[in-house]
């Protein structure tokens, strides 16, 4: 198409039909986590599952997998679909994400002739299942999640099966609440297809159609000229999820991320099987997690459409985590897409040294608080997802409390105000989690620290999380972040809803307990004792950090008032660069194992020095890129000086036999 300025308006007209949808969404739907969460997503599509139009407000963790949804209702249905027709899905295995988010589609006829999809994927605060919220850390089938739609017709021609959608809500809690964001769904899709109608007969059906084939050719121009900017190579990195619920794991994600001309190809092989735990994802998911990190790395500015993804290809092996089949469970594919994402960004900080940035909060942070109503004539359903610290960059500290680049725009939390209208809980408190940044040169943002006071007679808690364990990276010698922890406080008592942290299914709580969650910071850049002291005494007059921490993180020593003592800070930071651990890589004259975890050798000296013991975990770093993270094995046969390890540990380190690395400590929270 010649004339630019009507491709634009196309273009604009389409984002425009979008805009207005999840304008319709936020102000009719009935569920907060939906009109104060803005836990949905919307789209325009093309009737073979292309996607042509999305806001940029629009979570990609949804709206990556609505095209995979789509081709397979095409499929389905391929010959049969009428205008009228109204269709619903939220199998992960056929292109869904989790159970709880359900997408609706309506096709867009004009002419007599199918034109179009208007999508919407909303979350639904129930979908049936084992525990309120239907999202559990302890499910071990997707049964126990809820209710799976396989590509379903939910209309015909105009007339709802009404049978089908009993079935449906009387199989969820709280079925007038979801029966109301059914039919938001159901009238915004109508909307939408009068208002793309509106643009054919502006445009007329052959210049709007040619405008969309040329709009998915340019954007797949455009990312082929990024990706073709960097430098070819090979380039690896890995990431964990920490359990599968039932105390099985970690989980290794593998990456190798090859960069050939316009091409870029992202292999996953060698991870983990999936797992009878809600930790794995569907086949939409590792492609939506490798788009989400490659687009907004490469190409954040431009409007998103199928193009953008053409040059893209992803290899997950059927039967990973990372492609998982029934009957597993899927209830923590963000879980698990939130460690890929981290993974992605590791490997394309190591193409380009600028997009080198520390991990975020890695983790959804489900969190499902239910019980009866003050009605008394049914229940409520708290559903959360509190936000954590972001990743630093060069020149940059993470932001606190804040969702990142891979998440749209969801709320850091709902407001307290909402919480305590719609349900018998008060928050207590609401505030940063002192401490919790990875240091660095630049650290890493804070998390949250948020109290849930429950005043209902009963309830319950589940909660699916992770990188309780296993926090987020930092990078080019920086720390990691703080891990997620979530507890109940009981009578002024600490107790651990369950025995695998982060991973609970409706633990029962009586009026007055706390359920108090602290959430990860994200991963530091570059080392914490290069960072300017008058930042750190700043960290610690804000309260981000103690004088203390100050101090034993930093090297820096404030005095009263808060102000650098510059000679007593120039010894501290030379005793602790004294106190590092350094040793030299050799590499290994056997093959790593094929398991999640990596054993690094250390002599019991080197183990002393660090305060370890066999089993524990480590973190590895040159310096140069993200850390490397193993499980020690003290042995009197390592050598004090050395470190061997095998040739994919040297690959992810990017090092060569000789090269002194550091090794550290892992902790789930900085001391």
């Amino acid at each position: 198409m010649k004339d630019l300025v009507t491709l634009e308006l196309i273009r604009e007209s389409l984002i425009a039909v979008v805009h207005e949808m999840r304008a319709n969404i936020i102000h009719a739907s009935f569920s907060s986590i939906i009109y104060e969460g803005h836990d949905f997503s919307c789209a325009i599509l093309t009737p073979d599952g292309r996607q042509i139009a999305q806001s940029n407000d629009d979570h990609p963790i949804h709206i990556f997998a609505v095209p995979y949804s789509t081709r397979e209702v095409a499929r389905t249905f391929a010959g049969d679909i009428h205008e009228g027709d109204i269709f619903l899905h939220n199998d992960p295995y056929t292109g869904g994400t989790h159970l709880n988010d359900v997408l609706m589609l309506t096709p867009v006829f004009v002419g007599g002739h199918l034109v179009m999809f208007a999508a919407a994927r909303c979350h639904w605060g129930d979908v049936g299942g084992m525990a309120a919220g239907s999202l559990s850390g302890q499910v071990r089938e997707i049964i126990q999640e809820g209710m799976r739609v396989v590509p379903t017709r939910i209309a015909e021609k105009g007339v709802l099966n009404e049978a089908f959608l009993d079935l449906l809500f009387n199989n969820m809690r709280n079925p007038q609440e979801r029966r109301g964001d059914f039919n938001t769904m159901l009238g915004t899709g109508r909307k939408a297809a009068v208002h793309v109608g509106r643009l054919f007969r502006r445009f007329g059906p052959e210049t709007m159609l040619g405008g969309i084939e040329e709009l998915i050719r340019r954007s797949d121009r455009q990312m082929r000229t990024r990706i073709a900017a960097l430098p070819d190579g090979d380039y690896f990195a890995e990431g964990f999820v920490e359990s599968d619920g039932h105390g099985g794991g970690p989980l290794v994600g593998r990456l190798k991320l090859s960069i050939r001309g316009e091409e870029l190809i992202a292999d996953l092989t060698g991870s983990s099987p999936q797992t009878n735990g809600p930790t794995n994802f569907g086949p939409a998911m590792a492609r939506n997690s490798v788009g989400t990190m490659v687009k907004s790395f490469l190409d954040p500015r431009t409007p998103i459409n199928h193009g953008s993804f053409m040059p893209i290809k992803v290899i997950a092996p059927e039967g990973s985590f990372l492609n998982a089949r029934a009957p597993v469970p899927c209830g923590g594919m963000a879980e698990v897409k939130y460690m890929l994402d981290g993974v992605v960004a590791a490997a394309l900080g190591q193409a380009v040294q600028e997009f080198m940035v520390g991990d975020n909060r890695g983790s959804a942070n489900h969190t499902t608080i239910a019980g009866p109503n003050r009605r008394g004539d049914g229940m409520f359903i708290l559903y959360e997802y509190p936000a954590g610290g972001t990743g630093a960059s060069h020149g940059t500290d993470g932001s606190n409390v804040l969702r990142c680049f891979g998440e749209g725009d969801f709320n850091s939390i709902q407001s307290s105000e909402v919480v305590e209208f719609s349900n018998p809980i008060r928050i207590e408190r609401c505030e940063l989690r002192e401490g919790s940044c990875g240091d660095g040169e630049f650290r890493g943002g804070l998390g949250l620290r948020r109290d849930y006071r429950l005043l209902s007679p009963q309830g319950t808690l589940s909660l699916l999380t992770d990188h309780n364990l296993i926090p987020p990276y930092g990078v080019k010698g920086g720390m990691s972040g703080g891990g997620n922890r979530f507890v109940v406080v009981r009578d002024g008592q600490e107790v651990q809803p369950s025995a695998v942290p982060g991973k609970v299914s409706d633990f029962p709580l009586k009026a007055g307990d706390i359920v108090r969650a602290e959430t990860a910071g994200g991963g530091g850049w570059g080392d914490p004792l290069t960072r300017d002291p008058e930042r750190v005494a700043r960290d610690s007059r804000l309260g981000y950090i103690t004088q203390a921490q100050a101090k034993a993180r930093f090297g820096v020593v404030l005095l009263d008032g808060f102000k650098v003592d510059a000679g007593a800070t120039r010894k501290e930071r030379e005793q602790l660069r004294a106190q590092r651990v350094e040793l030299a890589l050799q590499l290994a004259n056997t093959e790593e194992p094929k398991t999640a975890r990596r054993m690094v050798p250390l002599a019991p000296q080197v183990a002393q020095r660090l305060g370890i013991r066999d089993g524990d975990m480590v973190e590895l770093t040159n310096r140069r890129g993200p850390s490397v993270r193993g499980w020690a094995r003290v042995s009197d046969e390592a050598d004090g000086g050395s470190l061997r390890l095998g040739a994919a540990a040297l690959a992810l380190l990017d090092g060569k036999p000789g090269e002194r690395i550091e090794v550290r400590v892992l902790r789930a929270m900085p001391l």
